[in-house]
C-alpha cells in the first residue's frame, strides 16, 4: 500500500437526522453523479468492500481518525462509520453527518469514493449506537470494528457490535497502563470468539521485533543458548503526542518468548517502580528474570520498544537497540570476551493506516497471538 496517495471529502459533511441517514446517502450519490455535481470534476465511482466501524471515546480524535481511515480505504474501500461515544457527558445527545471520502483522481481518471457516516453520542444516547450502525451495514460484505479506547468486557456497545462484525481490532499501544484492558480483552476473546476474529495493533507493531530476535537465535550455534537464558530486559518509551506507549508491546514480547520457549511461572508480573515490571519464570531448573522498564523516547518517534537485552548463563549477552534510522536496529553480541556489532535493516516503520490495512487482510483467527495473550493474562493475574 502506498502512502503518497491522499483522500478528501466530496463537499462538506451534511448534518442529517439519524432516522434519515440511508435516504440521505441515496441523495448524496445522486447529487455526486448527477447534474448538481461540478461538471469539471472527475466522475465519481462508489466503492465498498467492507463495513469499517471506528469507535472512540474522544470527539477530538475524530478528525485524525478520519484521515487515517481515508488512507486505509485507498486499499480497502468501505462504508465508514466514525463514532464518538462520550458516555461521561451528562446531557443525552445524538448527532449524525454524512459525506463521501474520495481518492484524489489522476488526470482523466475517476474519483473512487466511500461513504462516511459520523455519529456523535453523549450520555445515555450512546446506547443507541449499535442499533443505528447495525441498521446501516452494507449486506454481503465483511464488517470490521476498530475499538479506540480501553477495553471493558462488560461494555454494552462493544458486546453488541461484536455480534454484527467479523473482526475486532484494538490498539493497546495507546494505553499507558494497559494491564486491565489486556486482561479484559483476553476475557472478551474467550467469550466472543465463536464467530469473530481479533487483533491488536500492538501485536502487529511487534512483528519486526519478533523477527529480529528469532533470526538472531536461528543459527545452530545460537539456538543452543535458548535453554540457558538467565535474564530478559525490555526497555520501552511512551509519548503523549502521539499518544503511544511500548508497555503493552513489551509485555506481549516477553509473553511471546515465554510461550515459545515453554517457560513456567515462578513469580507473576509485579510492579517494581513507576511503569516498571518484573517477573521470574523458569525452564526446568533454570530461573529467568524478566524486567520491563521505561526509557526515553527517540526524538520524532512515537512510544515503542527501545531495546531488548538477553543474557545467558553460558556467558552470551545479546542486545537489540532501536536506532534513529526508521528501519534499522543495532544488534550487539558478546560471548567469551569477544564482541561484535551489526546494523540490521529489519525494522518496519509503518504508519497506523498501514498497520490497520495489513490487519484488514487477515480473515482467519491468529491462534499464535491468542496463545500469547492468554500467557500474558496468566502472568498479569494477581
Amino acid at each position: 500500500m502506498t502512502t503518497d496517495l491522499q483522500t478528501q471529502l466530496l463537499g462538506d459533511p451534511k448534518e442529517v437526522d439519524v432516522v434519515a441517514i440511508e435516504r440521505e446517502l441515496v441523495t448524496l450519490w445522486k447529487d455526486a453523479s448527477g447534474g448538481t455535481a461540478d461538471p469539471n470534476s472527475a466522475p465519481v465511482v462508489r466503492a465498498c468492500s467492507l463495513n469499517f466501524i471506528v469507535v472512540t471515546e474522544d470527539e477530538k480524535d475524530v478528525d485524525e481518525l478520519a484521515e487515517m481511515v481515508g488512507e486505509v480505504t485507498l486499499e480497502h474501500p468501505a462504508r465508514i462509520f466514525l463514532v464518538a461515544a462520550n458516555r461521561r457527558s451528562g446531557t443525552p445527545k445524538l448527532d449524525a453527518w454524512i459525506s463521501a471520502r474520495c481518492s484524489l483522481p489522476v488526470p482523466g481518471g475517476k474519483q473512487v469514493c466511500c461513504e462516511q457516516i459520523n455519529l456523535t453520542a453523549h450520555g445515555t444516547e450512546t446506547n443507541k449506537i449499535p442499533s443505528i450502525v447495525t441498521s446501516l451495514l452494507v449486506s454481503d460484505v465483511p464488517g470490521v470494528l476498530l475499538w479506540k479506547g480501553r477495553v471493558d468486557a462488560n461494555d454494552g456497545v462493544l458486546q453488541s457490535l461484536a455480534k454484527v462484525v467479523d473482526r475486532i481490532l484494538v490498539d493497546s499501544s495507546e494505553d499507558a497502563s494497559p494491564e486491565k484492558s489486556l486482561l479484559a480483552w483476553c476475557g472478551f476473546i474467550k467469550a466472543h470468539g465463536a464467530h469473530t476474529t481479533f487483533g491488536d495493533l500492538a501485536w502487529t507493531h511487534l512483528t519486526a521485533w519478533r523477527s529480529v530476535v528469532a533470526n538472531a537465535f536461528n543459527p545452530p550455534e545460537m539456538r543452543m543458548h535458548l535453554a540457558n537464558i538467565a535474564s530478559l530486559t525490555i526497555e520501552y518509551s511512551s509519548t503523549s503526542a502521539p499518544r503511544h506507549s511500548g508497555l503493552s508491546q513489551s509485555l506481549l514480547l516477553a509473553s511471546w518468548l515465554s510461550q515459545k520457549l515453554k517457560w513456567s511461572t515462578i513469580q507473576k508480573f509485579t510492579q517494581s517502580g513507576i511503569g516498571a515490571y518484573s517477573a521470574k519464570l523458569r525452564l526446568d531448573e533454570q530461573a529467568i528474570n524478566i524486567r520491563v522498564v521505561p526509557s526515553v523516547a527517540r526524538k520524532g518517534f512515537p512510544g515503542s520498544i527501545e531495546s531488548v537485552a538477553i543474557r545467558t548463563n553460558a556467558g552470551l549477552n545479546v542486545k537489540f537497540v532501536a536506532t534513529e534510522h526508521h528501519d534499522c536496529v543495532l544488534f550487539s553480541k558478546q560471548l567469551n570476551g569477544e564482541s561484535s556489532e551489526a546494523m540490521l535493516t529489519v525494522m518496519s516503520d509503518k504508519s497506523e493506516a498501514l498497520l490497520v490495512a495489513q490487519e484488514l487482510e487477515v480473515v482467519t483467527r491468529d491462534s499464535g497471538y491468542e496463545a500469547v495473550l492468554k500467557t500474558l493474562a496468566d502472568l498479569l493475574k494477581s
